[in-house]
C-alpha cells in the first residue's frame, strides 16, 4: 500500500520549496534528480479506469519499470493506493508478469490482467516530469520521500502543467506527513492535490474526445453509503464522514473546472452535509472548537457566491419576458446582467478562498484528526461505550428527535419568515441523516418518506431563494444608483411570489406528516 501526501506548489514558488530550511534540517543527502517519461494505458473503452486501476511504464534513463495502481482512495490530500511494479524490457507493459505479483494480493484485480485485455491495451497518455527526491529522515524518526515534480501530462496537442510535491511514507507515522506539510504551509502557498497525474491525463483524453462540443459539468454528486446495523457508532462516523469529504474534494473548485457553477453547488452541499453530520454525532463526538469555526468560515465563504449563482441563474429567470421593459425606467435585462456579474466576482473570490493556506491548513488539520481518532483522547468511559453502541439503536433515536424538532418547528412555520427558515434548517438535516442511514432501511421503504420530506425541503428552500434575493437585490440597488427602479420592481415581483408558495408548503407539511417514520 502506497500512502502519500500530495500538494500542489506555484512553479514560482519551486526555488523556495528547494531551499527551505525544513528540508535541508531532514534530508539525508543532496536531492537526487531523475528525468522521467511515461505512458499510460487503458483499454479503448478504459477497462482500467472503470476498474479504479491505473496502468503505467516509467522511463528513467535506460530502465524502464511498469506500474499498476489500483484500489485505496484520497482524503484530504492523503493518497493511498495498493501498487505492484515490475521491471520490464522496453515501454510496452507485461500483464503477464504483472498478474502474477497481483494474483496473491487482489484476485479481483489480477482478473482484469487478462491476455484478452493484454491484447486491447493501448497508449492513452503520456507524461514528461523533471523529478527531484529527498530521502527525510524527520524528528521523531518517519522516514518520507519527499519529491518535486515539474512538467506536463499531455494527450496528443493537450497538455496540463505539473508542479507538485509528493511526500510518500516510507517507515513511521502518517501524521508525520501532515505536521511536516503544516511546517512547510506556514513559509509556502501550498495547495491540496486531489488529482493524480492519471486523473488529470484522463481529463485530456475526455476532453479530446468531445473536440468543440460543449463542455460537460464535471460535478460529483454524493455517493451512496454502506453501513451495517450492528457497525459501531465510531465506525459509522468515519463513513459518514468520509462520505462527506469526498464529495467535498470532488468537486473542489479550485482543483479543475473553476468556472463550473455545479461543482461549486455539490461542493457546498457536501460542506453542509459534513456539518450535518457533525451535529449528528456530535454527542458521542465532538469536533473541536478551532475546526469547527474555521468549516464555518468556509461554507459561509461558498454559500455566498452560491447565493448569488442562485439569484443570477434560477430565480431571475422567473421574471416576466419583456413586457416589463416596456415600462418607463424599467430594464430587467440590466438587472439580469449586473446579478450574473455579481455572481463570477463573488464566485472567483469563493475560487481564491478554496486555494488559499488558511483552507488548505483546515484540510490537513482535520485530516490529521480523524486519522489519531482524536476524539479519543478526551473520551470517557461513557464516551467509549456509546463509540461502540451498534448502529441501528443510535440512528432510530436520532432520526425520532429529527422527527419532533420537524413538527416543533413546523407549527409555527406560517408566523413569519424566519420561522419558515428554521422549518428548512430542520427539514434539510433530517433529509441528510435519512440519507445517511439509508441502507439501514433499505431505498424502497425509505422512498415515501424521503420524497415527502425532500419536496417540502425544496419548496421551503424555494421561498428562502427569494429571502436571500431580496437582501441580495438590496445590495445591487445600493451600489447601482442607476438600476434601482429596475431592481425595485424586481423585488415587488418576487415578493409577490413569495406569498403565492405559501399553500404549496402547507400541501407539502400535510403530505409529509401522513408518512410514517423508515423502520
Amino acid at each position: 500500500m502506497e500512502t502519500e501526501l500530495k500538494l500542489l506548489l506555484a512553479p514560482a514558488h519551486t526555488k523556495a520549496f528547494i531551499r527551505h530550511p525544513l528540508v535541508k534540517r531532514h534530508a539525508l543527502a543532496a536531492p537526487r534528480i531523475k528525468d522521467q517519461t511515461g505512458t499510460y494505458f487503458d483499454t479503448p473503452d478504459l477497462l482500467l479506469r472503470r476498474h479504479d486501476a491505473g496502468l503505467r511504464v516509467r522511463r528513467t534513463g535506460n530502465e524502464f519499470i511498469q506500474t499498476l495502481k489500483a484500489g485505496g482512495g484520497v482524503s484530504g490530500g492523503l493518497h493511498q493506493r495498493n501498487e505492484w511494479e515490475s521491471q520490464v524490457a522496453a515501454e510496452t507493459p507485461d500483464l503477464l508478469a504483472l498478474r502474477a505479483l497481483v494474483a496473491g494480493d487482489d484476485e479481483q484485480v489480477a482478473e482484469i490482467l487478462s491476455d484478452e485485455v493484454a491484447a486491447r491495451i493501448t497508449p492513452i497518455f503520456s507524461t514528461r516530469i523533471q523529478r527531484m527526491v529527498w530521502d527525510l529522515r524527520l524528528k521523531d524518526g518517519t522516514e518520507v520521500e519527499c519529491v518535486l515534480d515539474q512538467g506536463t501530462v499531455e494527450h496528443g496537442a493537450l497538455q496540463s502543467p505539473v508542479c507538485e510535491i509528493e511526500l510518500e511514507l516510507k517507515s513511521g507515522d502518517v501524521n508525520a506527513l501532515f505536521d511536516f506539510a503544516l511546517q512547510l504551509l506556514q513559509d509556502l502557498p501550498l495547495r491540496i492535490g486531489i488529482q493524480s497525474k492519471a486523473q488529470r491525463g484522463y481529463t485530456l483524453f475526455h476532453q479530446a474526445r468531445r473536440g468543440d462540443a460543449a463542455p460537460i459539468s464535471s460535478a460529483s454528486r454524493a455517493t451512496a453509503l454502506q453501513l451495517a446495523r450492528k457497525m459501531p457508532v465510531e465506525q459509522a462516523f468515519l463513513a459518514v464522514v468520509g462520505n462527506c469529504v469526498a464529495q467535498i474534494q470532488a468537486n473542489d473548485i479550485a482543483d479543475q473546472d473553476s468556472g463550473d457553477i455545479e461543482r461549486l453547488h455539490q461542493m457546498r452541499v457536501g460542506l453542509r452535509r459534513l456539518r450535518s453530520a457533525f451535529s449528528l454525532f456530535g454527542e458521542v463526538i465532538a469536533l473541536p472548537a478551532a475546526l469547527e469555526q474555521e468549516f464555518t468560515w468556509i461554507a459561509e465563504a461558498i454559500g455566498h457566491a452560491r447565493d448569488w449563482d442562485v439569484l443570477a441563474t434560477q430565480t431571475l429567470s422567473t421574471l416576466p419576458g419583456l413586457a416589463a421593459d416596456n415600462i418607463a425606467g424599467i430594464d430587467l435585462e440590466a438587472v439580469r446582467h449586473a446579478a450574473l456579474i455579481q455572481a463570477r466576482k463573488q464566485h472567483a473570490q469563493a475560487v481564491e478562498t478554496v486555494a488559499s493556506p488558511r483552507y488548505t491548513a483546515l484540510v490537513l488539520q482535520f485530516s490529521r484528526w480523524l486519522l489519531q481518532a482524536g476524539w479519543r483522547t478526551t473520551a470517557t468511559g461513557d464516551n467509549r461505550q456509546a463509540l461502540e453502541q451498534a448502529l441501528a439503536r443510535f440512528a432510530r433515536q436520532h432520526l425520532r428527535q429529527d422527527e419532533k424538532r420537524l413538527n416543533k418547528r413546523g407549527a409555527h412555520m406560517d408566523e413569519s419568515a424566519r420561522a419558515r427558515h428554521r422549518t428548512r434548517i430542520a427539514a434539510k438535516k433530517m433529509r441528510y441523516d435519512i440519507e445517511f442511514f439509508l441502507a439501514l432501511y433499505g431505498e424502497k421503504k425509505s422512498r415515501p418518506y424521503l420524497k415527502a420530506l425532500a419536496r417540502l425541503q425544496d419548496q421551503l428552500g424555494q421561498q428562502n431563494d427569494l429571502i436571500v434575493a431580496d437582501a441580495l437585490l438590496q445590495q445591487l440597488q445600493r451600489r447601482q444608483a442607476r438600476l434601482a427602479p429596475s431592481v425595485a420592481w424586481v423585488r415587488g415581483f418576487l415578493s409577490g411570489q413569495a406569498g403565492d408558495g405559501h399553500a404549496r408548503t402547507r400541501r407539502l407539511w400535510k403530505k409529509w406528516q401522513a408518512q410514517e417514520l423508515p423502520r
